[in-house]
């Protein structure tokens, strides 16, 4: 009597369970649960807005697009050219780091949500070039730029679901700073990755 009740319980909580989760599933895999999806069935790796729609297929259901879709990035490629071709002016989109750390910060959030949106909208891939400040020794600073990157890809394959195979990684340490190294702020801006495009 008891064993039939306690199986009885378990399986009232596993339906209970598997009910509750079901308005959040996301069938068409483009980060907007069905529940508020309003275009449910968005082909695989299409960008879309906060409704779960194209933008053009927004604006024809008279739907709010979200802002800005596309980032307009103009990176370095890792051939040292300019993609898209055409643009004039590099955009200046890094993640920061700590002294000493290799864990991404939450407040570079907003870089990787337009890095994460610029490759969900492009076939580009990209090289992720970590980089340190000048303190420590060579060789620790070539291990942990490395890791920097690693920890970048990481973050936008399992947060933003891209593909792995879309990155390559790797660390400079401290050999090509962008700022005064003799300065806290210069060593800010030189603990960094970078994004090039990765053109064969």
């Amino acid at each position: 009597m008891m064993t039939k009740l306690t199986l009885v319980l378990i399986i009232t909580i596993l339906l209970s369970a598997a009910l509750g989760a079901q308005p959040w599933q996301d069938s068409d895999l483009d980060g907007v649960p069905d529940l508020k999806d309003a275009c449910a069935a968005t082909p695989p790796n299409t960008v879309v807005d906060a409704n779960g729609c194209e933008k053009a297929l927004a604006n024809e259901r008279g739907l709010t697009p979200s802002i800005a879709i596309t980032p307009d990035l103009c990176l370095r490629t890792n051939g040292g050219k300019r993609y898209p071709a055409v643009c004039t002016k590099l955009s200046s989109i890094a993640v920061k780091f700590e002294f000493a750390r290799a864990d991404v910060l939450l407040s570079q959030a907003q870089t990787l949500e337009v890095i994460a949106r610029w490759l969900k909208s492009t076939g580009g891939d990209l090289l992720l070039v970590g980089h340190t400040d000048s303190v420590g020794s060579p060789a620790y600073n070539l291990q942990l730029s490395f890791e920097r990157a690693e920890q970048v890809k990481n973050v936008l394959v399992e947060q933003f679901g891209l593909l792995a195979s879309r990155f390559q990684v790797v660390g400079v340490g401290s050999a090509e700073p962008i700022a005064d190294n003799r300065t806290r702020q210069g060593r800010e801006q030189n603990r960094r990755v970078e994004f090039l495009v990765i053109v064969q």
